[in-house]
């Protein structure tokens, strides 16, 4: 069993052609920023030893930068629910943790308690 851990990051009502209401839900799973690649592979020592120095400092650079702190939103899955579907689901708000379970061609979520 896969188990994804989400956040509800968008939540919105929308109508569709026929005027029928549904709530909107954007999930997405937060994961750590990868470090700096290098552009080139460096041929030489001289190259290697100055990656190695460059290095830590790019990557805390990178992390201070206002865009999550190190973190990237990967887009996981969007809802569209009724408002009964809703109730049942359980209210989620934007901010709010929730477990997406993939098993044996099935699909679960449910909020994070």
């Amino acid at each position: 069993m896969a188990t994804i851990r989400g956040v509800v990051v968008s939540k919105q009502l929308v109508y569709d052609p026929t005027g029928a209401r549904y709530v909107k839900i954007d999930i997405v799973e937060e994961r750590e920023l990868p470090g700096p690649v290098a552009a080139f592979s460096a041929q030489d020592e001289q190259a290697a030893q100055l990656m190695r120095e460059v290095m830590p400092l790019v990557s805390q650079i990178v992390r201070s930068l206002p865009f999550g702190g190190g973190k990237i939103a990967v887009p996981r899955i969007t809802l569209w629910l009724t408002d009964e579907e809703v109730e049942v689901f359980g209210d989620v708000d934007v901010g709010d943790a929730v477990i997406i379970y993939v098993e044996n061609n099935e699909i679960k979520l449910k909020p994070e308690s």
